[in-house]
């Protein structure tokens, strides 16, 4: 018995230490236009601790004694870093990324690579081409 009271004070003593070093802090992360970024990465740079926004754009982060920035990134968006304050609430507002992705090829069984590093001929087809076809088959209208 004595055994485990004493287990028990010393798993609530680990406990309360490890939440003293630590504070949460919370927002939302939008788009320029205000529409909320479902997925949205939140991480305290220089570490691996982070988080994801939900449905609604918002996310809830522990973040450790010292921390001192938060890392934003989204595909498609340009990553931003905003220093913590006193405040518990940091709302990011990303900017729209103007890079553009390099061409893909999908050659069989959904394996992806790039048009130069294929071996062989590669026909390309629009989606026009296959309207103007007329064909049910995507392979006919080749």
């Amino acid at each position: 018995m004595k055994m485990k009271a004493s287990f028990l004070l010393l798993s609530c003593l680990f406990l309360s230490l490890q939440v003293i070093g630590q504070r949460q802090i919370r927002g939302t992360v939008t788009s320029p236009d205000g529409e909320t970024l479902v997925g949205a990465t939140v991480l305290v740079k220089g570490t691996t601790t982070g988080s994801v926004t939900d449905f609604d754009g918002t996310y809830t982060l522990e973040v450790p004694e010292g921390a001192e920035v938060l890392v934003f990134s989204f595909t498609g968006f340009t990553t931003k870093e905003i220093a913590l304050t006193a405040s518990d609430v940091i709302d990011a507002v990303l900017e729209e990324s103007i890079a553009e992705l390099d061409e893909v090829v999908v050659t069989a069984l959904g394996v992806s690579r790039e048009k130069k590093a294929l071996g062989y001929s590669v026909t390309e087809v629009n989606g026009d081409d296959l309207n103007v076809a007329r064909e049910t088959n995507a392979l006919n209208a080749l």
